[in-house]
């Protein structure tokens, strides 16, 4: 994922995401430029952790 490339809304929820999800995103190499993506993308990374709900 290129920083640069994310749309305002994006980089402001990306902005407001916790350091390991955001080396998550990083490392996985997905190509994500909206803010959609980026909720899908944590949606996804999170709906098989015990004791997590995520709220978007």
């Amino acid at each position: 994922m290129e920083l640069n490339k994310l749309s305002p809304e994006a980089k402001a929820f990306f902005d407001a995401l916790t350091p390991a999800m955001k080396e998550s995103i990083m490392q996985s190499g997905a190509k994500l430029t909206t803010k959609n993506d980026l909720e899908r993308f944590v949606q996804n990374s999170l709906s098989g952790a015990p004791g997590v709900t995520v709220k978007l």
